[in-house]
């Protein structure tokens, strides 16, 4: 029998969801005799470790969900109490119930160099929740927007996906907009989304490293003005392109080698739907061409870091270059 869970995963409403599913089965109806939450980032352990110690009342057995279990991650977090970690390291090997606590994290990643990490995943019940693919956020936007007895067209669906990428909290900000800017409208339609959705910074920067590899320079150079005037650091535009040709250059060479979406997403640790993106252009990219701009890259990073130059005219400098 477990009485200790962890679930996690970097798509909130999904984590949320397993949670749900989890408590249902092991407490079933949830009232305040068999039910407690607790977030770590407010809470001290040690309150979360009494009350999971503490023997039920009018029921078999509680759970006790402590959210934003920052402690099986790399995240610093800054309390205003202290954090014991062998005290929660003690209570994991010790635990026996006969309540339940489930620990959630909204991120892909645990730290696996923690002693923590690895004793949790020896001795209890750890759950990755996968996020979502390209058909999965889709089917998550038809259905956000059918409970607003809404439908929507699929060359419109398509545009949204352009636009957000498959950032299930952009999505459903957007959703929000586009659910209001249609008001009585039963259909959703391309130009709807084009009126309203926001494209996303992840997909900002794919749509500038496409104007800048297809020889588009006008365009790279007004995309790029409208995001500094959006208030994006010259220097993290940099970083998020040199991180994209990064990808484009790992995807070429493992594609080559006969590696499939799937695998490269594994192999470079990356959303399936980053790679599924990259594969359509390097294609007709030479490798030797990527290495430059990679080269260019690191160039204008240090002339960023160390010139006394405007910091846009450097990355428009930069565009003009590649």
């Amino acid at each position: 029998m477990r009485y200790i869970y962890l679930i996690h995963g970097s798509t909130k409403p999904l984590v949320e969801a397993e949670t749900d599913k989890l408590l249902a089965k092991l407490i079933g109806n949830r009232d305040e005799f068999n039910f407690s939450q607790y977030d770590m980032k407010e809470i001290p352990f040690e309150t979360m470790k009494e009350d999971a110690m503490t023997i039920p009342f009018l029921s078999d057995a509680k759970a006790i969900v402590i959210h934003n279990a920052f402690v099986f991650t790399g995240e610093k977090v800054k309390t205003t109490f202290d954090i014991n970690i062998d005290e929660i390291l003690m209570f994991i090997e010790g635990f026996e119930g006969p309540n339940y606590v489930i620990f959630t994290v909204y991120s892909d990643k645990l730290d696996e160099r923690k002693k923590i990490v690895k004793k949790i995943k020896a001795n209890h019940d750890v759950r990755k929740i996968e996020p979502l693919d390209e058909q999965g956020m889709k089917q998550v936007i038809k259905t956000t927007l059918n409970e607003n007895f809404k439908d929507i067209k699929e060359d419109a669906l398509n545009e949204m996906i352009g636009l957000t990428g498959i950032d299930y909290g952009a999505v459903m900000k957007e959703l929000d907009k586009l659910v209001l800017y249609s008001g009585d409208a039963p259909v959703i339609t391309k130009s709807d989304v084009s009126q309203v959705v926001s494209r996303s910074l992840e997909q900002n920067v794919f749509l500038l490293t496409d104007y800048i590899t297809t020889g588009k320079k006008t365009k790279a150079i007004h995309l790029l003005k409208d995001l500094i005037h959006m208030k994006e650091e010259p220097i993290k535009l940099l970083a998020l392109i040199t991180s994209q040709y990064r990808l484009y250059y790992q995807v070429k060479i493992l594609a080559e080698k006969g590696y499939s979406e799937q695998q490269i997403a594994r192999e470079v640790k990356v959303h399936p739907y980053r790679v599924k993106l990259s594969m359509r252009k390097v294609r007709q990219i030479p490798l030797k061409h990527l290495l430059e701009v990679i080269d260019a890259c690191a160039e204008a990073d240090y002339e960023l870091k160390s010139s006394y130059m405007d910091k846009v005219l450097i990355l428009e400098l930069f565009i003009l270059k590649v």
